[in-house]
């Protein structure tokens, strides 16, 4: 007898389709899943969890198969999972699942109605077994993406409606169950796994055909008995402090587990200061344990308690106001560089000895000014005059006074008043100076003179000296010309007079030399008389 397996209304409809549908939908609720429960990594666990799963039940048998999605129709179903950590890779499992199965097909040369065979049942299955979970039984460790498989041994029950019969099957028996499986642990409560389980029943009659007496088998390979399958999407609950991996011995209880412990007697006082392999640790490498250090990240002094003297004065830096400087302890660490009793940091002259009243700052000539704000710090003076005294008396501090060693007048900025009969001594001296025509040449004749000025300049050494030099207005007749060569022989006689006094003891440092040329006559160009009296050189003293 030969089988046709009914297709569905639309014939050829591809699996791809249909397996692309229930992967769309169990990605959504994987991801509404993680959204809900966060992505903390597993770091702890309770031995029991809970699993609750929804998915597609399909059958394999005398009828034919729709395993993984390859014929309609599918039906839901659904499930519970209890499983109990034994190591890292082993669990015990209470499993049960529950939903429909059903299929239809075409058994060609029935007649009809009869040649149209099928069914669809009601089905409940419970098992015991193992879940082996391959990391951990490669690494021996727990681990946050588990891949497994598991066997399993239980009963199921079945209740059958049964295609063009009035009568249904009602069965129950022993069953074996298999599977394969992931789970992926979200954080230390909540987890997601998906399932592939295959129930073999004791039974060959529940799907309503029976291979051996019918002889219309097409799975050679299953003619004994039926199957079917289960696809699931679940969530894993813990029940306690976790559903992943559990805690690894820790008989110290340090958090180094015991096997990469090299210390696994560690006194209290030490375990939460560790490292990697489980012993007291010291990050700083300054031979001082991190449980005794107060400044475990620094090396530091065992006399104290491992905190750093950067500065090696003696004073541990966190008690030590300067820190990177070698300093006092009556200064709390800080430096006294010129010895004033003022610690620099409150010095504001610390490198020059000084008083406290001035922080710090000298009163060079102790006149109780200091002498940043002292016009004369190296002379006792007086508020008024900003620390200067008044040495000549005059009524000028020294400050201001450019003679401040003679009694002058304010009019000369403390130096001495110049008198009307000095003023003409000067004058009268100035007017013997003459020189070689058209030259600078100083006439022999007015030596004398020359030398009476030196000495009356020399009576007021402060006094600014402005040797002016004059001419008439004799020349080229073209006047831009002859002006021209006016003023540089007035420059060159003024020069030679400045040359002259300073050879002869007057400070250079007092003397200017101009020449005006003939832009300031004091006669009459037109008579020889006026042009003689042009022709001079004149001096201006002022302070």
């Amino acid at each position: 007898m030969k089988f046709l397996y009914l297709l569905p209304a639309n014939p050829r409809k591809p699996r791809k389709d249909m397996i692309k549908k229930y992967l769309g939908k169990s990605f959504l609720t994987f991801v509404m899943i993680a959204s809900a429960a966060g992505t903390k990594a597993q770091t702890s666990s309770a031995p029991l969890c809970v699993e609750l799963n929804t998915g597609f039940r399909e059958y394999l048998g005398d009828l034919g198969s729709s395993l993984f999605f390859q014929r309609k129709p599918i039906y839901n179903g659904g499930g519970v999972n209890f499983g109990y950590y034994i190591n890292p890779y082993l669990d015990a499992v209470l499993n049960a699942s529950f939903g429909d199965v059903g299929f239809y097909s075409v058994v060609e040369p029935r007649p009809e109605p009869w040649k149209y065979a099928g069914f669809r049942a009601n089905t409940l299955d419970a098992t015991v077994g193992l879940r082996l979970k391959f990391l951990g039984l490669i690494t021996g460790e727990d681990t946050k993406i588990s891949p497994y498989i598991h066997a399993a041994w239980g009963g199921y029950y079945v209740h059958t409606a049964i295609k063009n019969r009035t009568s249904n099957i009602t069965d129950m028996g022993a069953n074996l169950q298999g599977g394969v499986g992931i789970s992926f642990y979200l954080n230390d409560k909540i987890g997601v796994r998906w399932s592939f389980t295959g129930n073999y029943t004791m039974n060959d009659r529940w799907d309503g055909e029976n291979g051996q007496q019918n002889n219309t088998l097409v799975h050679q390979l299953y003619r004994t008995n039926d199957f079917y399958a289960y696809n699931a999407l679940g969530i894993t609950i813990s029940l306690g402090e976790g559903s992943g991996p559990k805690k690894c011995k820790d008989k110290d209880e340090d958090g180094v587990c015991d096997k990469y412990d090299l210390c696994k007697n560690t006194p209290e006082k030490y375990r939460n200061f560790v490292d990697s392999v489980g012993c007291p640790a010291d990050r700083d490498k300054d031979s001082i344990l991190d449980a005794d250090d107060a400044c475990p990240d620094v090396w530091g002094l065992r006399k104290f308690a491992g905190c750093p003297d950067s500065d090696g004065d003696g004073i541990e830096d966190k008690m030590d106001k300067c820190p990177k400087v070698a300093g006092l302890a009556a200064f709390q660490g800080c430096p006294d560089s010129d010895g004033d009793g003022v610690q620099d940091t409150e010095d504001e002259c610390p490198k020059v000895a000084g008083l406290k009243e001035f922080k710090g700052c000298p009163d060079g000539d102790g006149d109780g000014i200091e002498d940043r704000k002292d016009k004369c710090p190296t002379k006792a003076g007086t508020p008024e005059g900003e620390g200067c005294p008044d040495s000549d008396g005059d009524g000028i501090f020294d400050h201001l006074d450019k003679c401040p060693l003679v009694a002058g007048v304010a009019a000369n900025k403390g130096c001495p008043e110049i008198k009307k009969e000095v003023a003409q001594k000067i004058a009268l001296a100035a007017k013997g100076i003459n020189f070689e025509t058209n030259k600078d040449v100083i006439l022999a004749s007015s030596f004398k003179d020359l030398d009476s000025l030196t000495s009356i300049l020399n009576r007021f050494p402060e006094a600014q000296v402005e040797i002016q030099g004059h001419t008439d207005n004799a020349g080229d007749r073209d006047p831009v010309k002859r002006k021209a060569k006016n003023q540089d022989l007035s420059q060159r006689r003024a020069n030679a007079v400045k040359a002259y006094l300073e050879s002869h003891g007057v400070a250079g440092d007092r003397l200017t030399a101009v020449g005006y040329g003939e832009e300031k006559p004091i006669a009459d160009n037109a008579t020889p008389a006026g042009k003689a009296k042009n022709r001079r050189v004149d001096f201006k003293l002022s302070y």
